[in-house]
C-alpha cells in the first residue's frame, strides 16, 4: 500500500541534510530531486508514521470503548503523535527508524545512477545529529 504524502524540495534544510519528513510531508533538497534513493529513505518515514498513528489511533479507541467512555475515542487522532513523540524521545526508536530507511535508501539508485553503500550508510547513520551514541562499527553491523 502507498501511504499519502507531499514533497516539497526546499534548499531550506540544516546543513547537511538532504532531506526530512514530519509525518506525511516530506522536505528534499533541490539538488536530490532526482534520487531515488533520498525519496525512499523519507517515504520510510512516512510510512511508518502512518502505521504507527493509526495502530495508536486504534489503541485510542479500543481503550474508550473499553472504559466505556466512547467519547473518548474523539481523540484518535492524538495516536499520530507516537512515531513523533517515540522518535524524539526514546533513541531505541530513533535508530530503529533510520535503520529501516537506510536500508530502503541502499535499495535505490541516487541522483548519480549509484547506490548509498553500507560504509557511507553506516557513517550517516554514525552521524551525532541522529543522537544514537553509536560508531560507524555498530552502525555497519545493524545494516547488514
Amino acid at each position: 500500500m502507498k501511504w499519502p504524502y507531499l514533497t516539497r524540495y526546499t534548499d531550506e534544510l540544516p546543513e547537511g541534510v538532504g532531506g526530512e519528513a514530519r509525518g506525511p510531508l516530506v522536505r528534499i533538497r533541490t539538488k536530490y530531486r532526482d534520487d531515488q534513493g533520498i525519496h525512499a529513505h523519507e517515504y520510510e518515514h512516512v510510512r511508518q508514521w502512518w502505521t504507527a498513528g493509526l495502530v495508536g489511533a486504534a489503541l485510542i479507541v479500543v481503550f474508550a470503548l473499553a472504559i466505556h467512555m466512547p467519547q473518548v475515542a474523539s481523540l484518535a487522532a492524538l495516536g499520530f503523535l507516537a512515531h513523533p513523540l517515540g522518535y524524539a524521545l526514546w533513541p531505541r526508536h530513533r535508530l530503529w527508524c533510520e535503520v529501516q530507511a537506510y536500508r530502503e535508501q541502499m535499495r535505490h539508485p541516487d541522483c548519480n545512477g549509484g547506490f548509498l553503500t553500507l560504509e557511507d550508510a553506516a557513517e550517516r547513520l554514525a552521524n551525532p545529529r541522529y543522537r544514537l551514541g553509536i560508531t560507524a562499527a555498530d552502525a555497519r553491523r545493524l545494516l547488514a
